[in-house]
């Protein structure tokens, strides 16, 4: 009996790890080798810029499921910060993300840094969204990076997976409000 229970689990084992390896593995596959995620979006590259810099419409698209809050209404500013709420409570506390916008480049550029709510815990990203007109649609670049020696560690470099792979997942989402959108006012035409 002990044989049989031993091999269940060793089975359960293997499935798990062969799953996890399978997910991140998937997961790097929609990832550009330089670490870059791109997303062509059928709209004006000023409608997207203005989606995404402007503080009352980034809830709309950005991190999907969770609550957004930002410092201000209207255009972003470097300084300006985008507060996101976590549906999911780890533990006692509830964890929030905090990103600060660093720069803007006038309907080209919009670029953020993580800013870590634990002192103890350094890790930091920076996030570059870019806007680039291709044809009639819009292409956005986006580029997610840490620090060399932030990005040495594993926990780290599994962390930025993680970044990219969100990056992937919110432009993506933007990609869905803009053409769902365009839709609707094609049709009412």
């Amino acid at each position: 009996m002990w044989k049989w229970l031993g091999g269940c689990l060793l089975i359960v084992v293997l499935l798990v790890v062969g799953g996890t390896w399978w997910g991140y593995q998937k997961m790097q596959s929609t990832i550009a080798p330089d670490g870059s995620v791109r997303v062509m979006i059928a709209g004006t590259p000023s409608r997207i810029f203005e989606l995404i810099s402007n503080a009352d419409s980034i809830g709309a698209w950005m991190a999907g499921g969770n609550t957004v809050y930002t410092s201000k209404h209207g255009t972003f500013a470097p300084g300006d910060s985008i507060r996101i709420g976590m549906r999911m409570q780890v533990g006692p506390r509830n964890e929030q993300m905090t990103w600060q916008i660093t720069q803007i480049v006038p309907g080209q550029v919009v670029a953020r840094q993580l800013v870590s709510p634990d002192p103890g815990h350094k890790f930091v990203a920076d996030r570059r969204d870019s806007v680039v007109q291709v044809g009639d649609s819009t292409l956005v670049v986006s580029t997610t990076s840490a620090p060399a020696s932030a990005a040495s560690a594993t926990s780290s470099m599994l962390a930025l997976s993680m970044f990219r792979v969100q990056s992937k997942i919110e432009l993506m989402a933007l990609k869905g409000h803009v053409e769902a959108a365009r839709s609707t006012s094609t049709i009412r035409r």
